[in-house]
């Protein structure tokens, strides 16, 4: 169609005809709704409805943009309200860009909605795209790091279309990265594009993000995912954008959507492959002239504290939907103490200890990390067969 006059969508804006529709999201590891993305439409009368690539490009060029954006959180925050009288754990994530950011208005106005109490930290999700972010890293980094202190989670949307670099990725406060749908649609294309995806969901991990996939249009995609250990999904197979009122209407008898965790044990196995990789590592360079090793080798990033390291992140977080299996509450002792003896191997190569007590550190390292393992691959079977019962 031809694009919209400046007046029109000035008109829209006055007669507030650019309204918020609502498309459902899941968690793949249970296969509850945990709330929604905020998109908007321009209903224009007669059962007209605009989607956004008609009108938002005028509303950038015009520096209509702003005020559209602020109308558009106050009827967010309006469905984070309303929601509450279908479920208290759900969440509402919309679109910001770069200049709304710079200018900290969008902080403001959600620092006065979390102050006076009109929504919770945990009701509002900030999303913005990653080639608006890694083209305006320097000005939107602030306000990125004031919304997180905030409480405030913020996603980096279309994940994958080629702007981002590692470096960059890990040094800004994303707490998840959403999967382009372009991406998600192409992994049954191939297995380069399949893998791909898979590829995305493990880095999320190892950046301790979440992983959300958008575009998911069949079974196929949906269990893929789930597979993978992709922890959030959107797209038409689990819902079309809708209404307020019908999104509500969908969150209070929503269909029984598939979940299971047989995609996140499998990447906990990789953890600890990598766990006791890391310490081989520190172990070879030490070796070869401990005065001479990147500090980074021998104290890598990793917590001290057992459940805040990645694999305890999930045991102690959303793996506790497990816990009525015997298999994975086995899990923790030897974990436990496998965290405890690669703390005790990277001390001792710190103080220069590289003789025979290193060796026996490590052999003892190799025991639980063996041990750990096939409880693990016990886990996944039995999820396995859960998931086919």
């Amino acid at each position: 169609m031809n694009a919209p006059s400046l007046a029109a969508l000035e008109g829209a804006l006055a007669r507030d005809e650019l309204r918020l529709h609502f498309q459902p999201k899941v968690c793949l590891f249970s296969g509850d709704v945990t709330g929604g993305e905020a998109l908007v439409r321009w209903e224009s009368g007669a059962d007209a409805v605009l989607s956004p690539d008609v009108f938002l490009p005028l509303a950038v060029r015009s520096g209509l943009l702003h005020d559209i954006t602020m109308k558009l959180l106050d009827q967010a925050v309006h469905a984070c309200v309303a929601m509450r009288s279908v479920r208290d754990d759900l969440s509402i994530s919309m679109n910001v860009a770069p200049d709304d950011l710079e200018s900290q208005t969008i902080s403001n106005r959600i620092g006065t909605l979390l102050g006076d109490g009109t929504i919770a930290a945990s009701e509002l999700q900030i999303e913005i795209t990653e080639s608006a972010v890694m083209g305006n890293v320097e000005r939107v980094h602030e306000d990125l790091q004031r919304l997180v202190s905030l409480g405030i989670r913020v996603s980096m949307d279309d994940f994958g279309t080629g702007w981002s670099s590692i470096d960059r990725l890990s040094q800004l406060p994303f707490s998840s990265l959403k999967l382009d749908q372009g991406v998600v649609r192409r992994m049954g294309t191939s297995r380069q594009n399949l893998d791909t995806v898979r590829a995305a969901i493990s880095m999320a991990r190892e950046l301790r993000m979440g992983s959300v996939a958008e575009g998911v249009e069949s079974d196929g995609a949906y269990n893929f995912l789930i597979a993978c250990g992709c922890e959030e999904a959107q797209g038409f197979y689990i819902g079309r954008p809708m209404a307020l009122d019908d999104f509500l209407g969908f969150l209070a008898a929503p269909p029984d959507f598939a979940g299971s965790q047989i995609g996140r044990v499998h990447q906990t196995v990789f953890n600890l492959i990598h766990l006791r990789k890391n310490v081989l590592d520190a172990a070879f360079c030490c070796r070869l002239g401990v005065d001479t090793v990147l500090p980074s080798v021998i104290e890598p990033e990793r917590s001290h504290d057992v459940h805040r390291s990645r694999v305890g992140l999930w045991y102690w977080g959303s793996g506790q939907q497990l816990a009525g299996i015997g298999t994975f509450r086995a899990f923790a002792a030897p974990y436990k103490e496998l965290h405890a003896v690669s703390r005790v191997c990277l001390e001792m190569m710190s103080e220069g200890i590289t003789d025979a007590r290193l060796d026996a550190a490590v052999a003892h390292l190799d025991e639980l990390t063996d041990r750990a393992i096939r409880l693990l691959h016990d886990l996944e079977r039995e999820l396995l067969r859960m998931r086919h019962a």
